[in-house]
């Protein structure tokens, strides 16, 4: 299933099939009942946000929410959606817009004044608007015809057969200067050669071939450099700075609106401990927008732990964030943290009683798995119900963050967790 719905106001509903209502309260899952959690899940949807704007719940595909209108192809030119930026800071909030694959090609940049109006295909996320002094608007854009795809640019100038050219993939991750790029068969004989072009177009330092994509148990890549020496990128995402190497270290684009929403959570004063920190993939938003009195970010990976320590200096957060290498089942203590993300998949739930005697009564938890769309929304809730032993939690939120395979979604659960009275 793949589609965007919009939500209530205070309400969200998702389970994954067509077909599920909304439920008038949230649904707290005790674990002394747990055949009443399987009927429920069966039965009806059981999610309830708390915050009072809309929100949005994307299925099977990665976005960026909150999604106000799309521009497919040939749009009509009045109520375009568009960014209005103050004249100093447009041309560094359009290079990013650009980046992110938010800009509206299909439209003129508009000047209007001291501001200039990028026409874009959804809503940036807010904490980069704000960084950037600008606003959402609706209004008239010309079109624009003379706007080149950078693939057209990478085809002319790349120098392989021409019947291959349009092998070339047209989709790719930009971190900073670093690309990766997936490479059909056919040109495997011109890797160089391809990269040359990309980096030409795209003035890039690097640009590697994803060969395996992602597996083991820290999620490294499996990349093949098919130019340059230099891997190490810098990447600018909401006004974070994430750096790290793109040859050793995975950075997934489509977690990019869970990560955003990391900026808006409201925390202020709060311990939180990142279970799975790599870089600061979540930590970092959460320190630079919120008022978290601690984050405690473990990584068992050493080379990530390596960048999440130069983040941390980077974004000027060694006040409140506490990078700690090594197993988080070592995390000393219980009962001391306000929130627990987990930001893990595939084996997160294990994990779960590490979160538990960590989480502290109503504390808040954050938590990543995969899961076959037809399991939604039983699995993940019935994990944490094995887990409260005697106590209770308030599903607060469940979402499905991207596609992470046919048939499975990366989806994350928010709950307050309760102890047993």
């Amino acid at each position: 299933m793949v589609g965007v719905m919009k939500l209530p106001r205070t309400l969200l509903a998702y389970c994954g099939l067509p077909g599920y209502g909304t439920s008038a309260d949230a649904v707290l899952a005790d674990s002394s009942n747990r055949q009443h959690i399987r009927e429920t899940a069966a039965s009806q949807a059981f999610i309830w946000c708390g915050k009072q704007e809309s929100d949005y719940i994307t299925f099977g595909l990665p976005g960026l929410a909150p999604l106000i209108r799309v521009n497919n192809g040939q749009c009509v030119e009045k109520r375009v959606l568009g960014v209005n930026i103050p004249r100093e800071n447009a041309e560094a909030l359009r290079k990013i817009i650009a980046r992110s694959r938010l800009l509206d090609k299909n439209h003129a940049i508009v000047e209007d004044d001291d501001y200039v109006v990028v026409p874009v295909l959804s809503m940036p996320p807010h904490p980069l608007l704000k960084e950037f002094h600008a606003k959402i608007v609706h209004r008239d854009f010309p079109n624009q015809e003379s706007m080149r795809d950078p693939i057209d640019d990478i085809r002319d100038v790349a120098a392989i057969p021409e019947e291959l050219k349009p092998l070339l993939p047209d989709k790719w991750e930009l971190f900073g200067d670093v690309a990766v790029i997936k490479l059909d068969p056919r040109l495997k004989p011109y890797g160089r050669q391809a990269a040359e072009a990309y980096a030409s177009v795209l003035r890039l330092k690097a640009v590697l071939e994803d060969v395996l994509g992602i597996s083991g148990r820290f999620r490294v890549p499996t990349t093949k450099v098919l130019l340059g020496t230099d891997t190490v990128a810098t990447h600018l995402e909401n006004g974070v700075k994430y750096r790290f190497d793109a040859a050793q270290i995975m950075f997934s684009s489509g977690n990019v609106e869970e990560r955003s929403r990391m900026a808006d959570l409201d925390c202020d004063g709060e311990v939180i401990v990142d279970m799975f920190a790599g870089i600061g993939y979540f930590s970092l938003p959460l320190a630079v927008y919120q008022k978290p009195r601690k984050i405690i970010a473990c990584e068992a990976n050493p080379i990530a732990h390596k960048y999440l320590v130069e983040n941390v200096k980077l974004n000027d957060v060694e006040k409140v964030v506490e990078p700690v290498l090594g197993d988080n089942r070592d995390l000393p203590g219980r009962n001391v943290a306000d929130r627990v993300i987990m930001g893990y998949v595939k084996t997160t739930h294990e994990f779960l009683p590490v979160a538990m005697r960590l989480l502290k009564d109503g504390g808040i938890l954050h938590y990543h798995e995969t899961c076959p769309n037809e399991l939604l929304p039983l699995r993940p809730v019935q994990r944490l119900v094995d887990n409260l032993h005697g106590g209770r939690a308030e599903i607060l939120r469940l979402k499905a963050i991207k596609s992470y395979a046919p048939g499975v979604s990366h989806i994350v659960m928010d709950a307050k967790i309760f102890r047993p009275s």
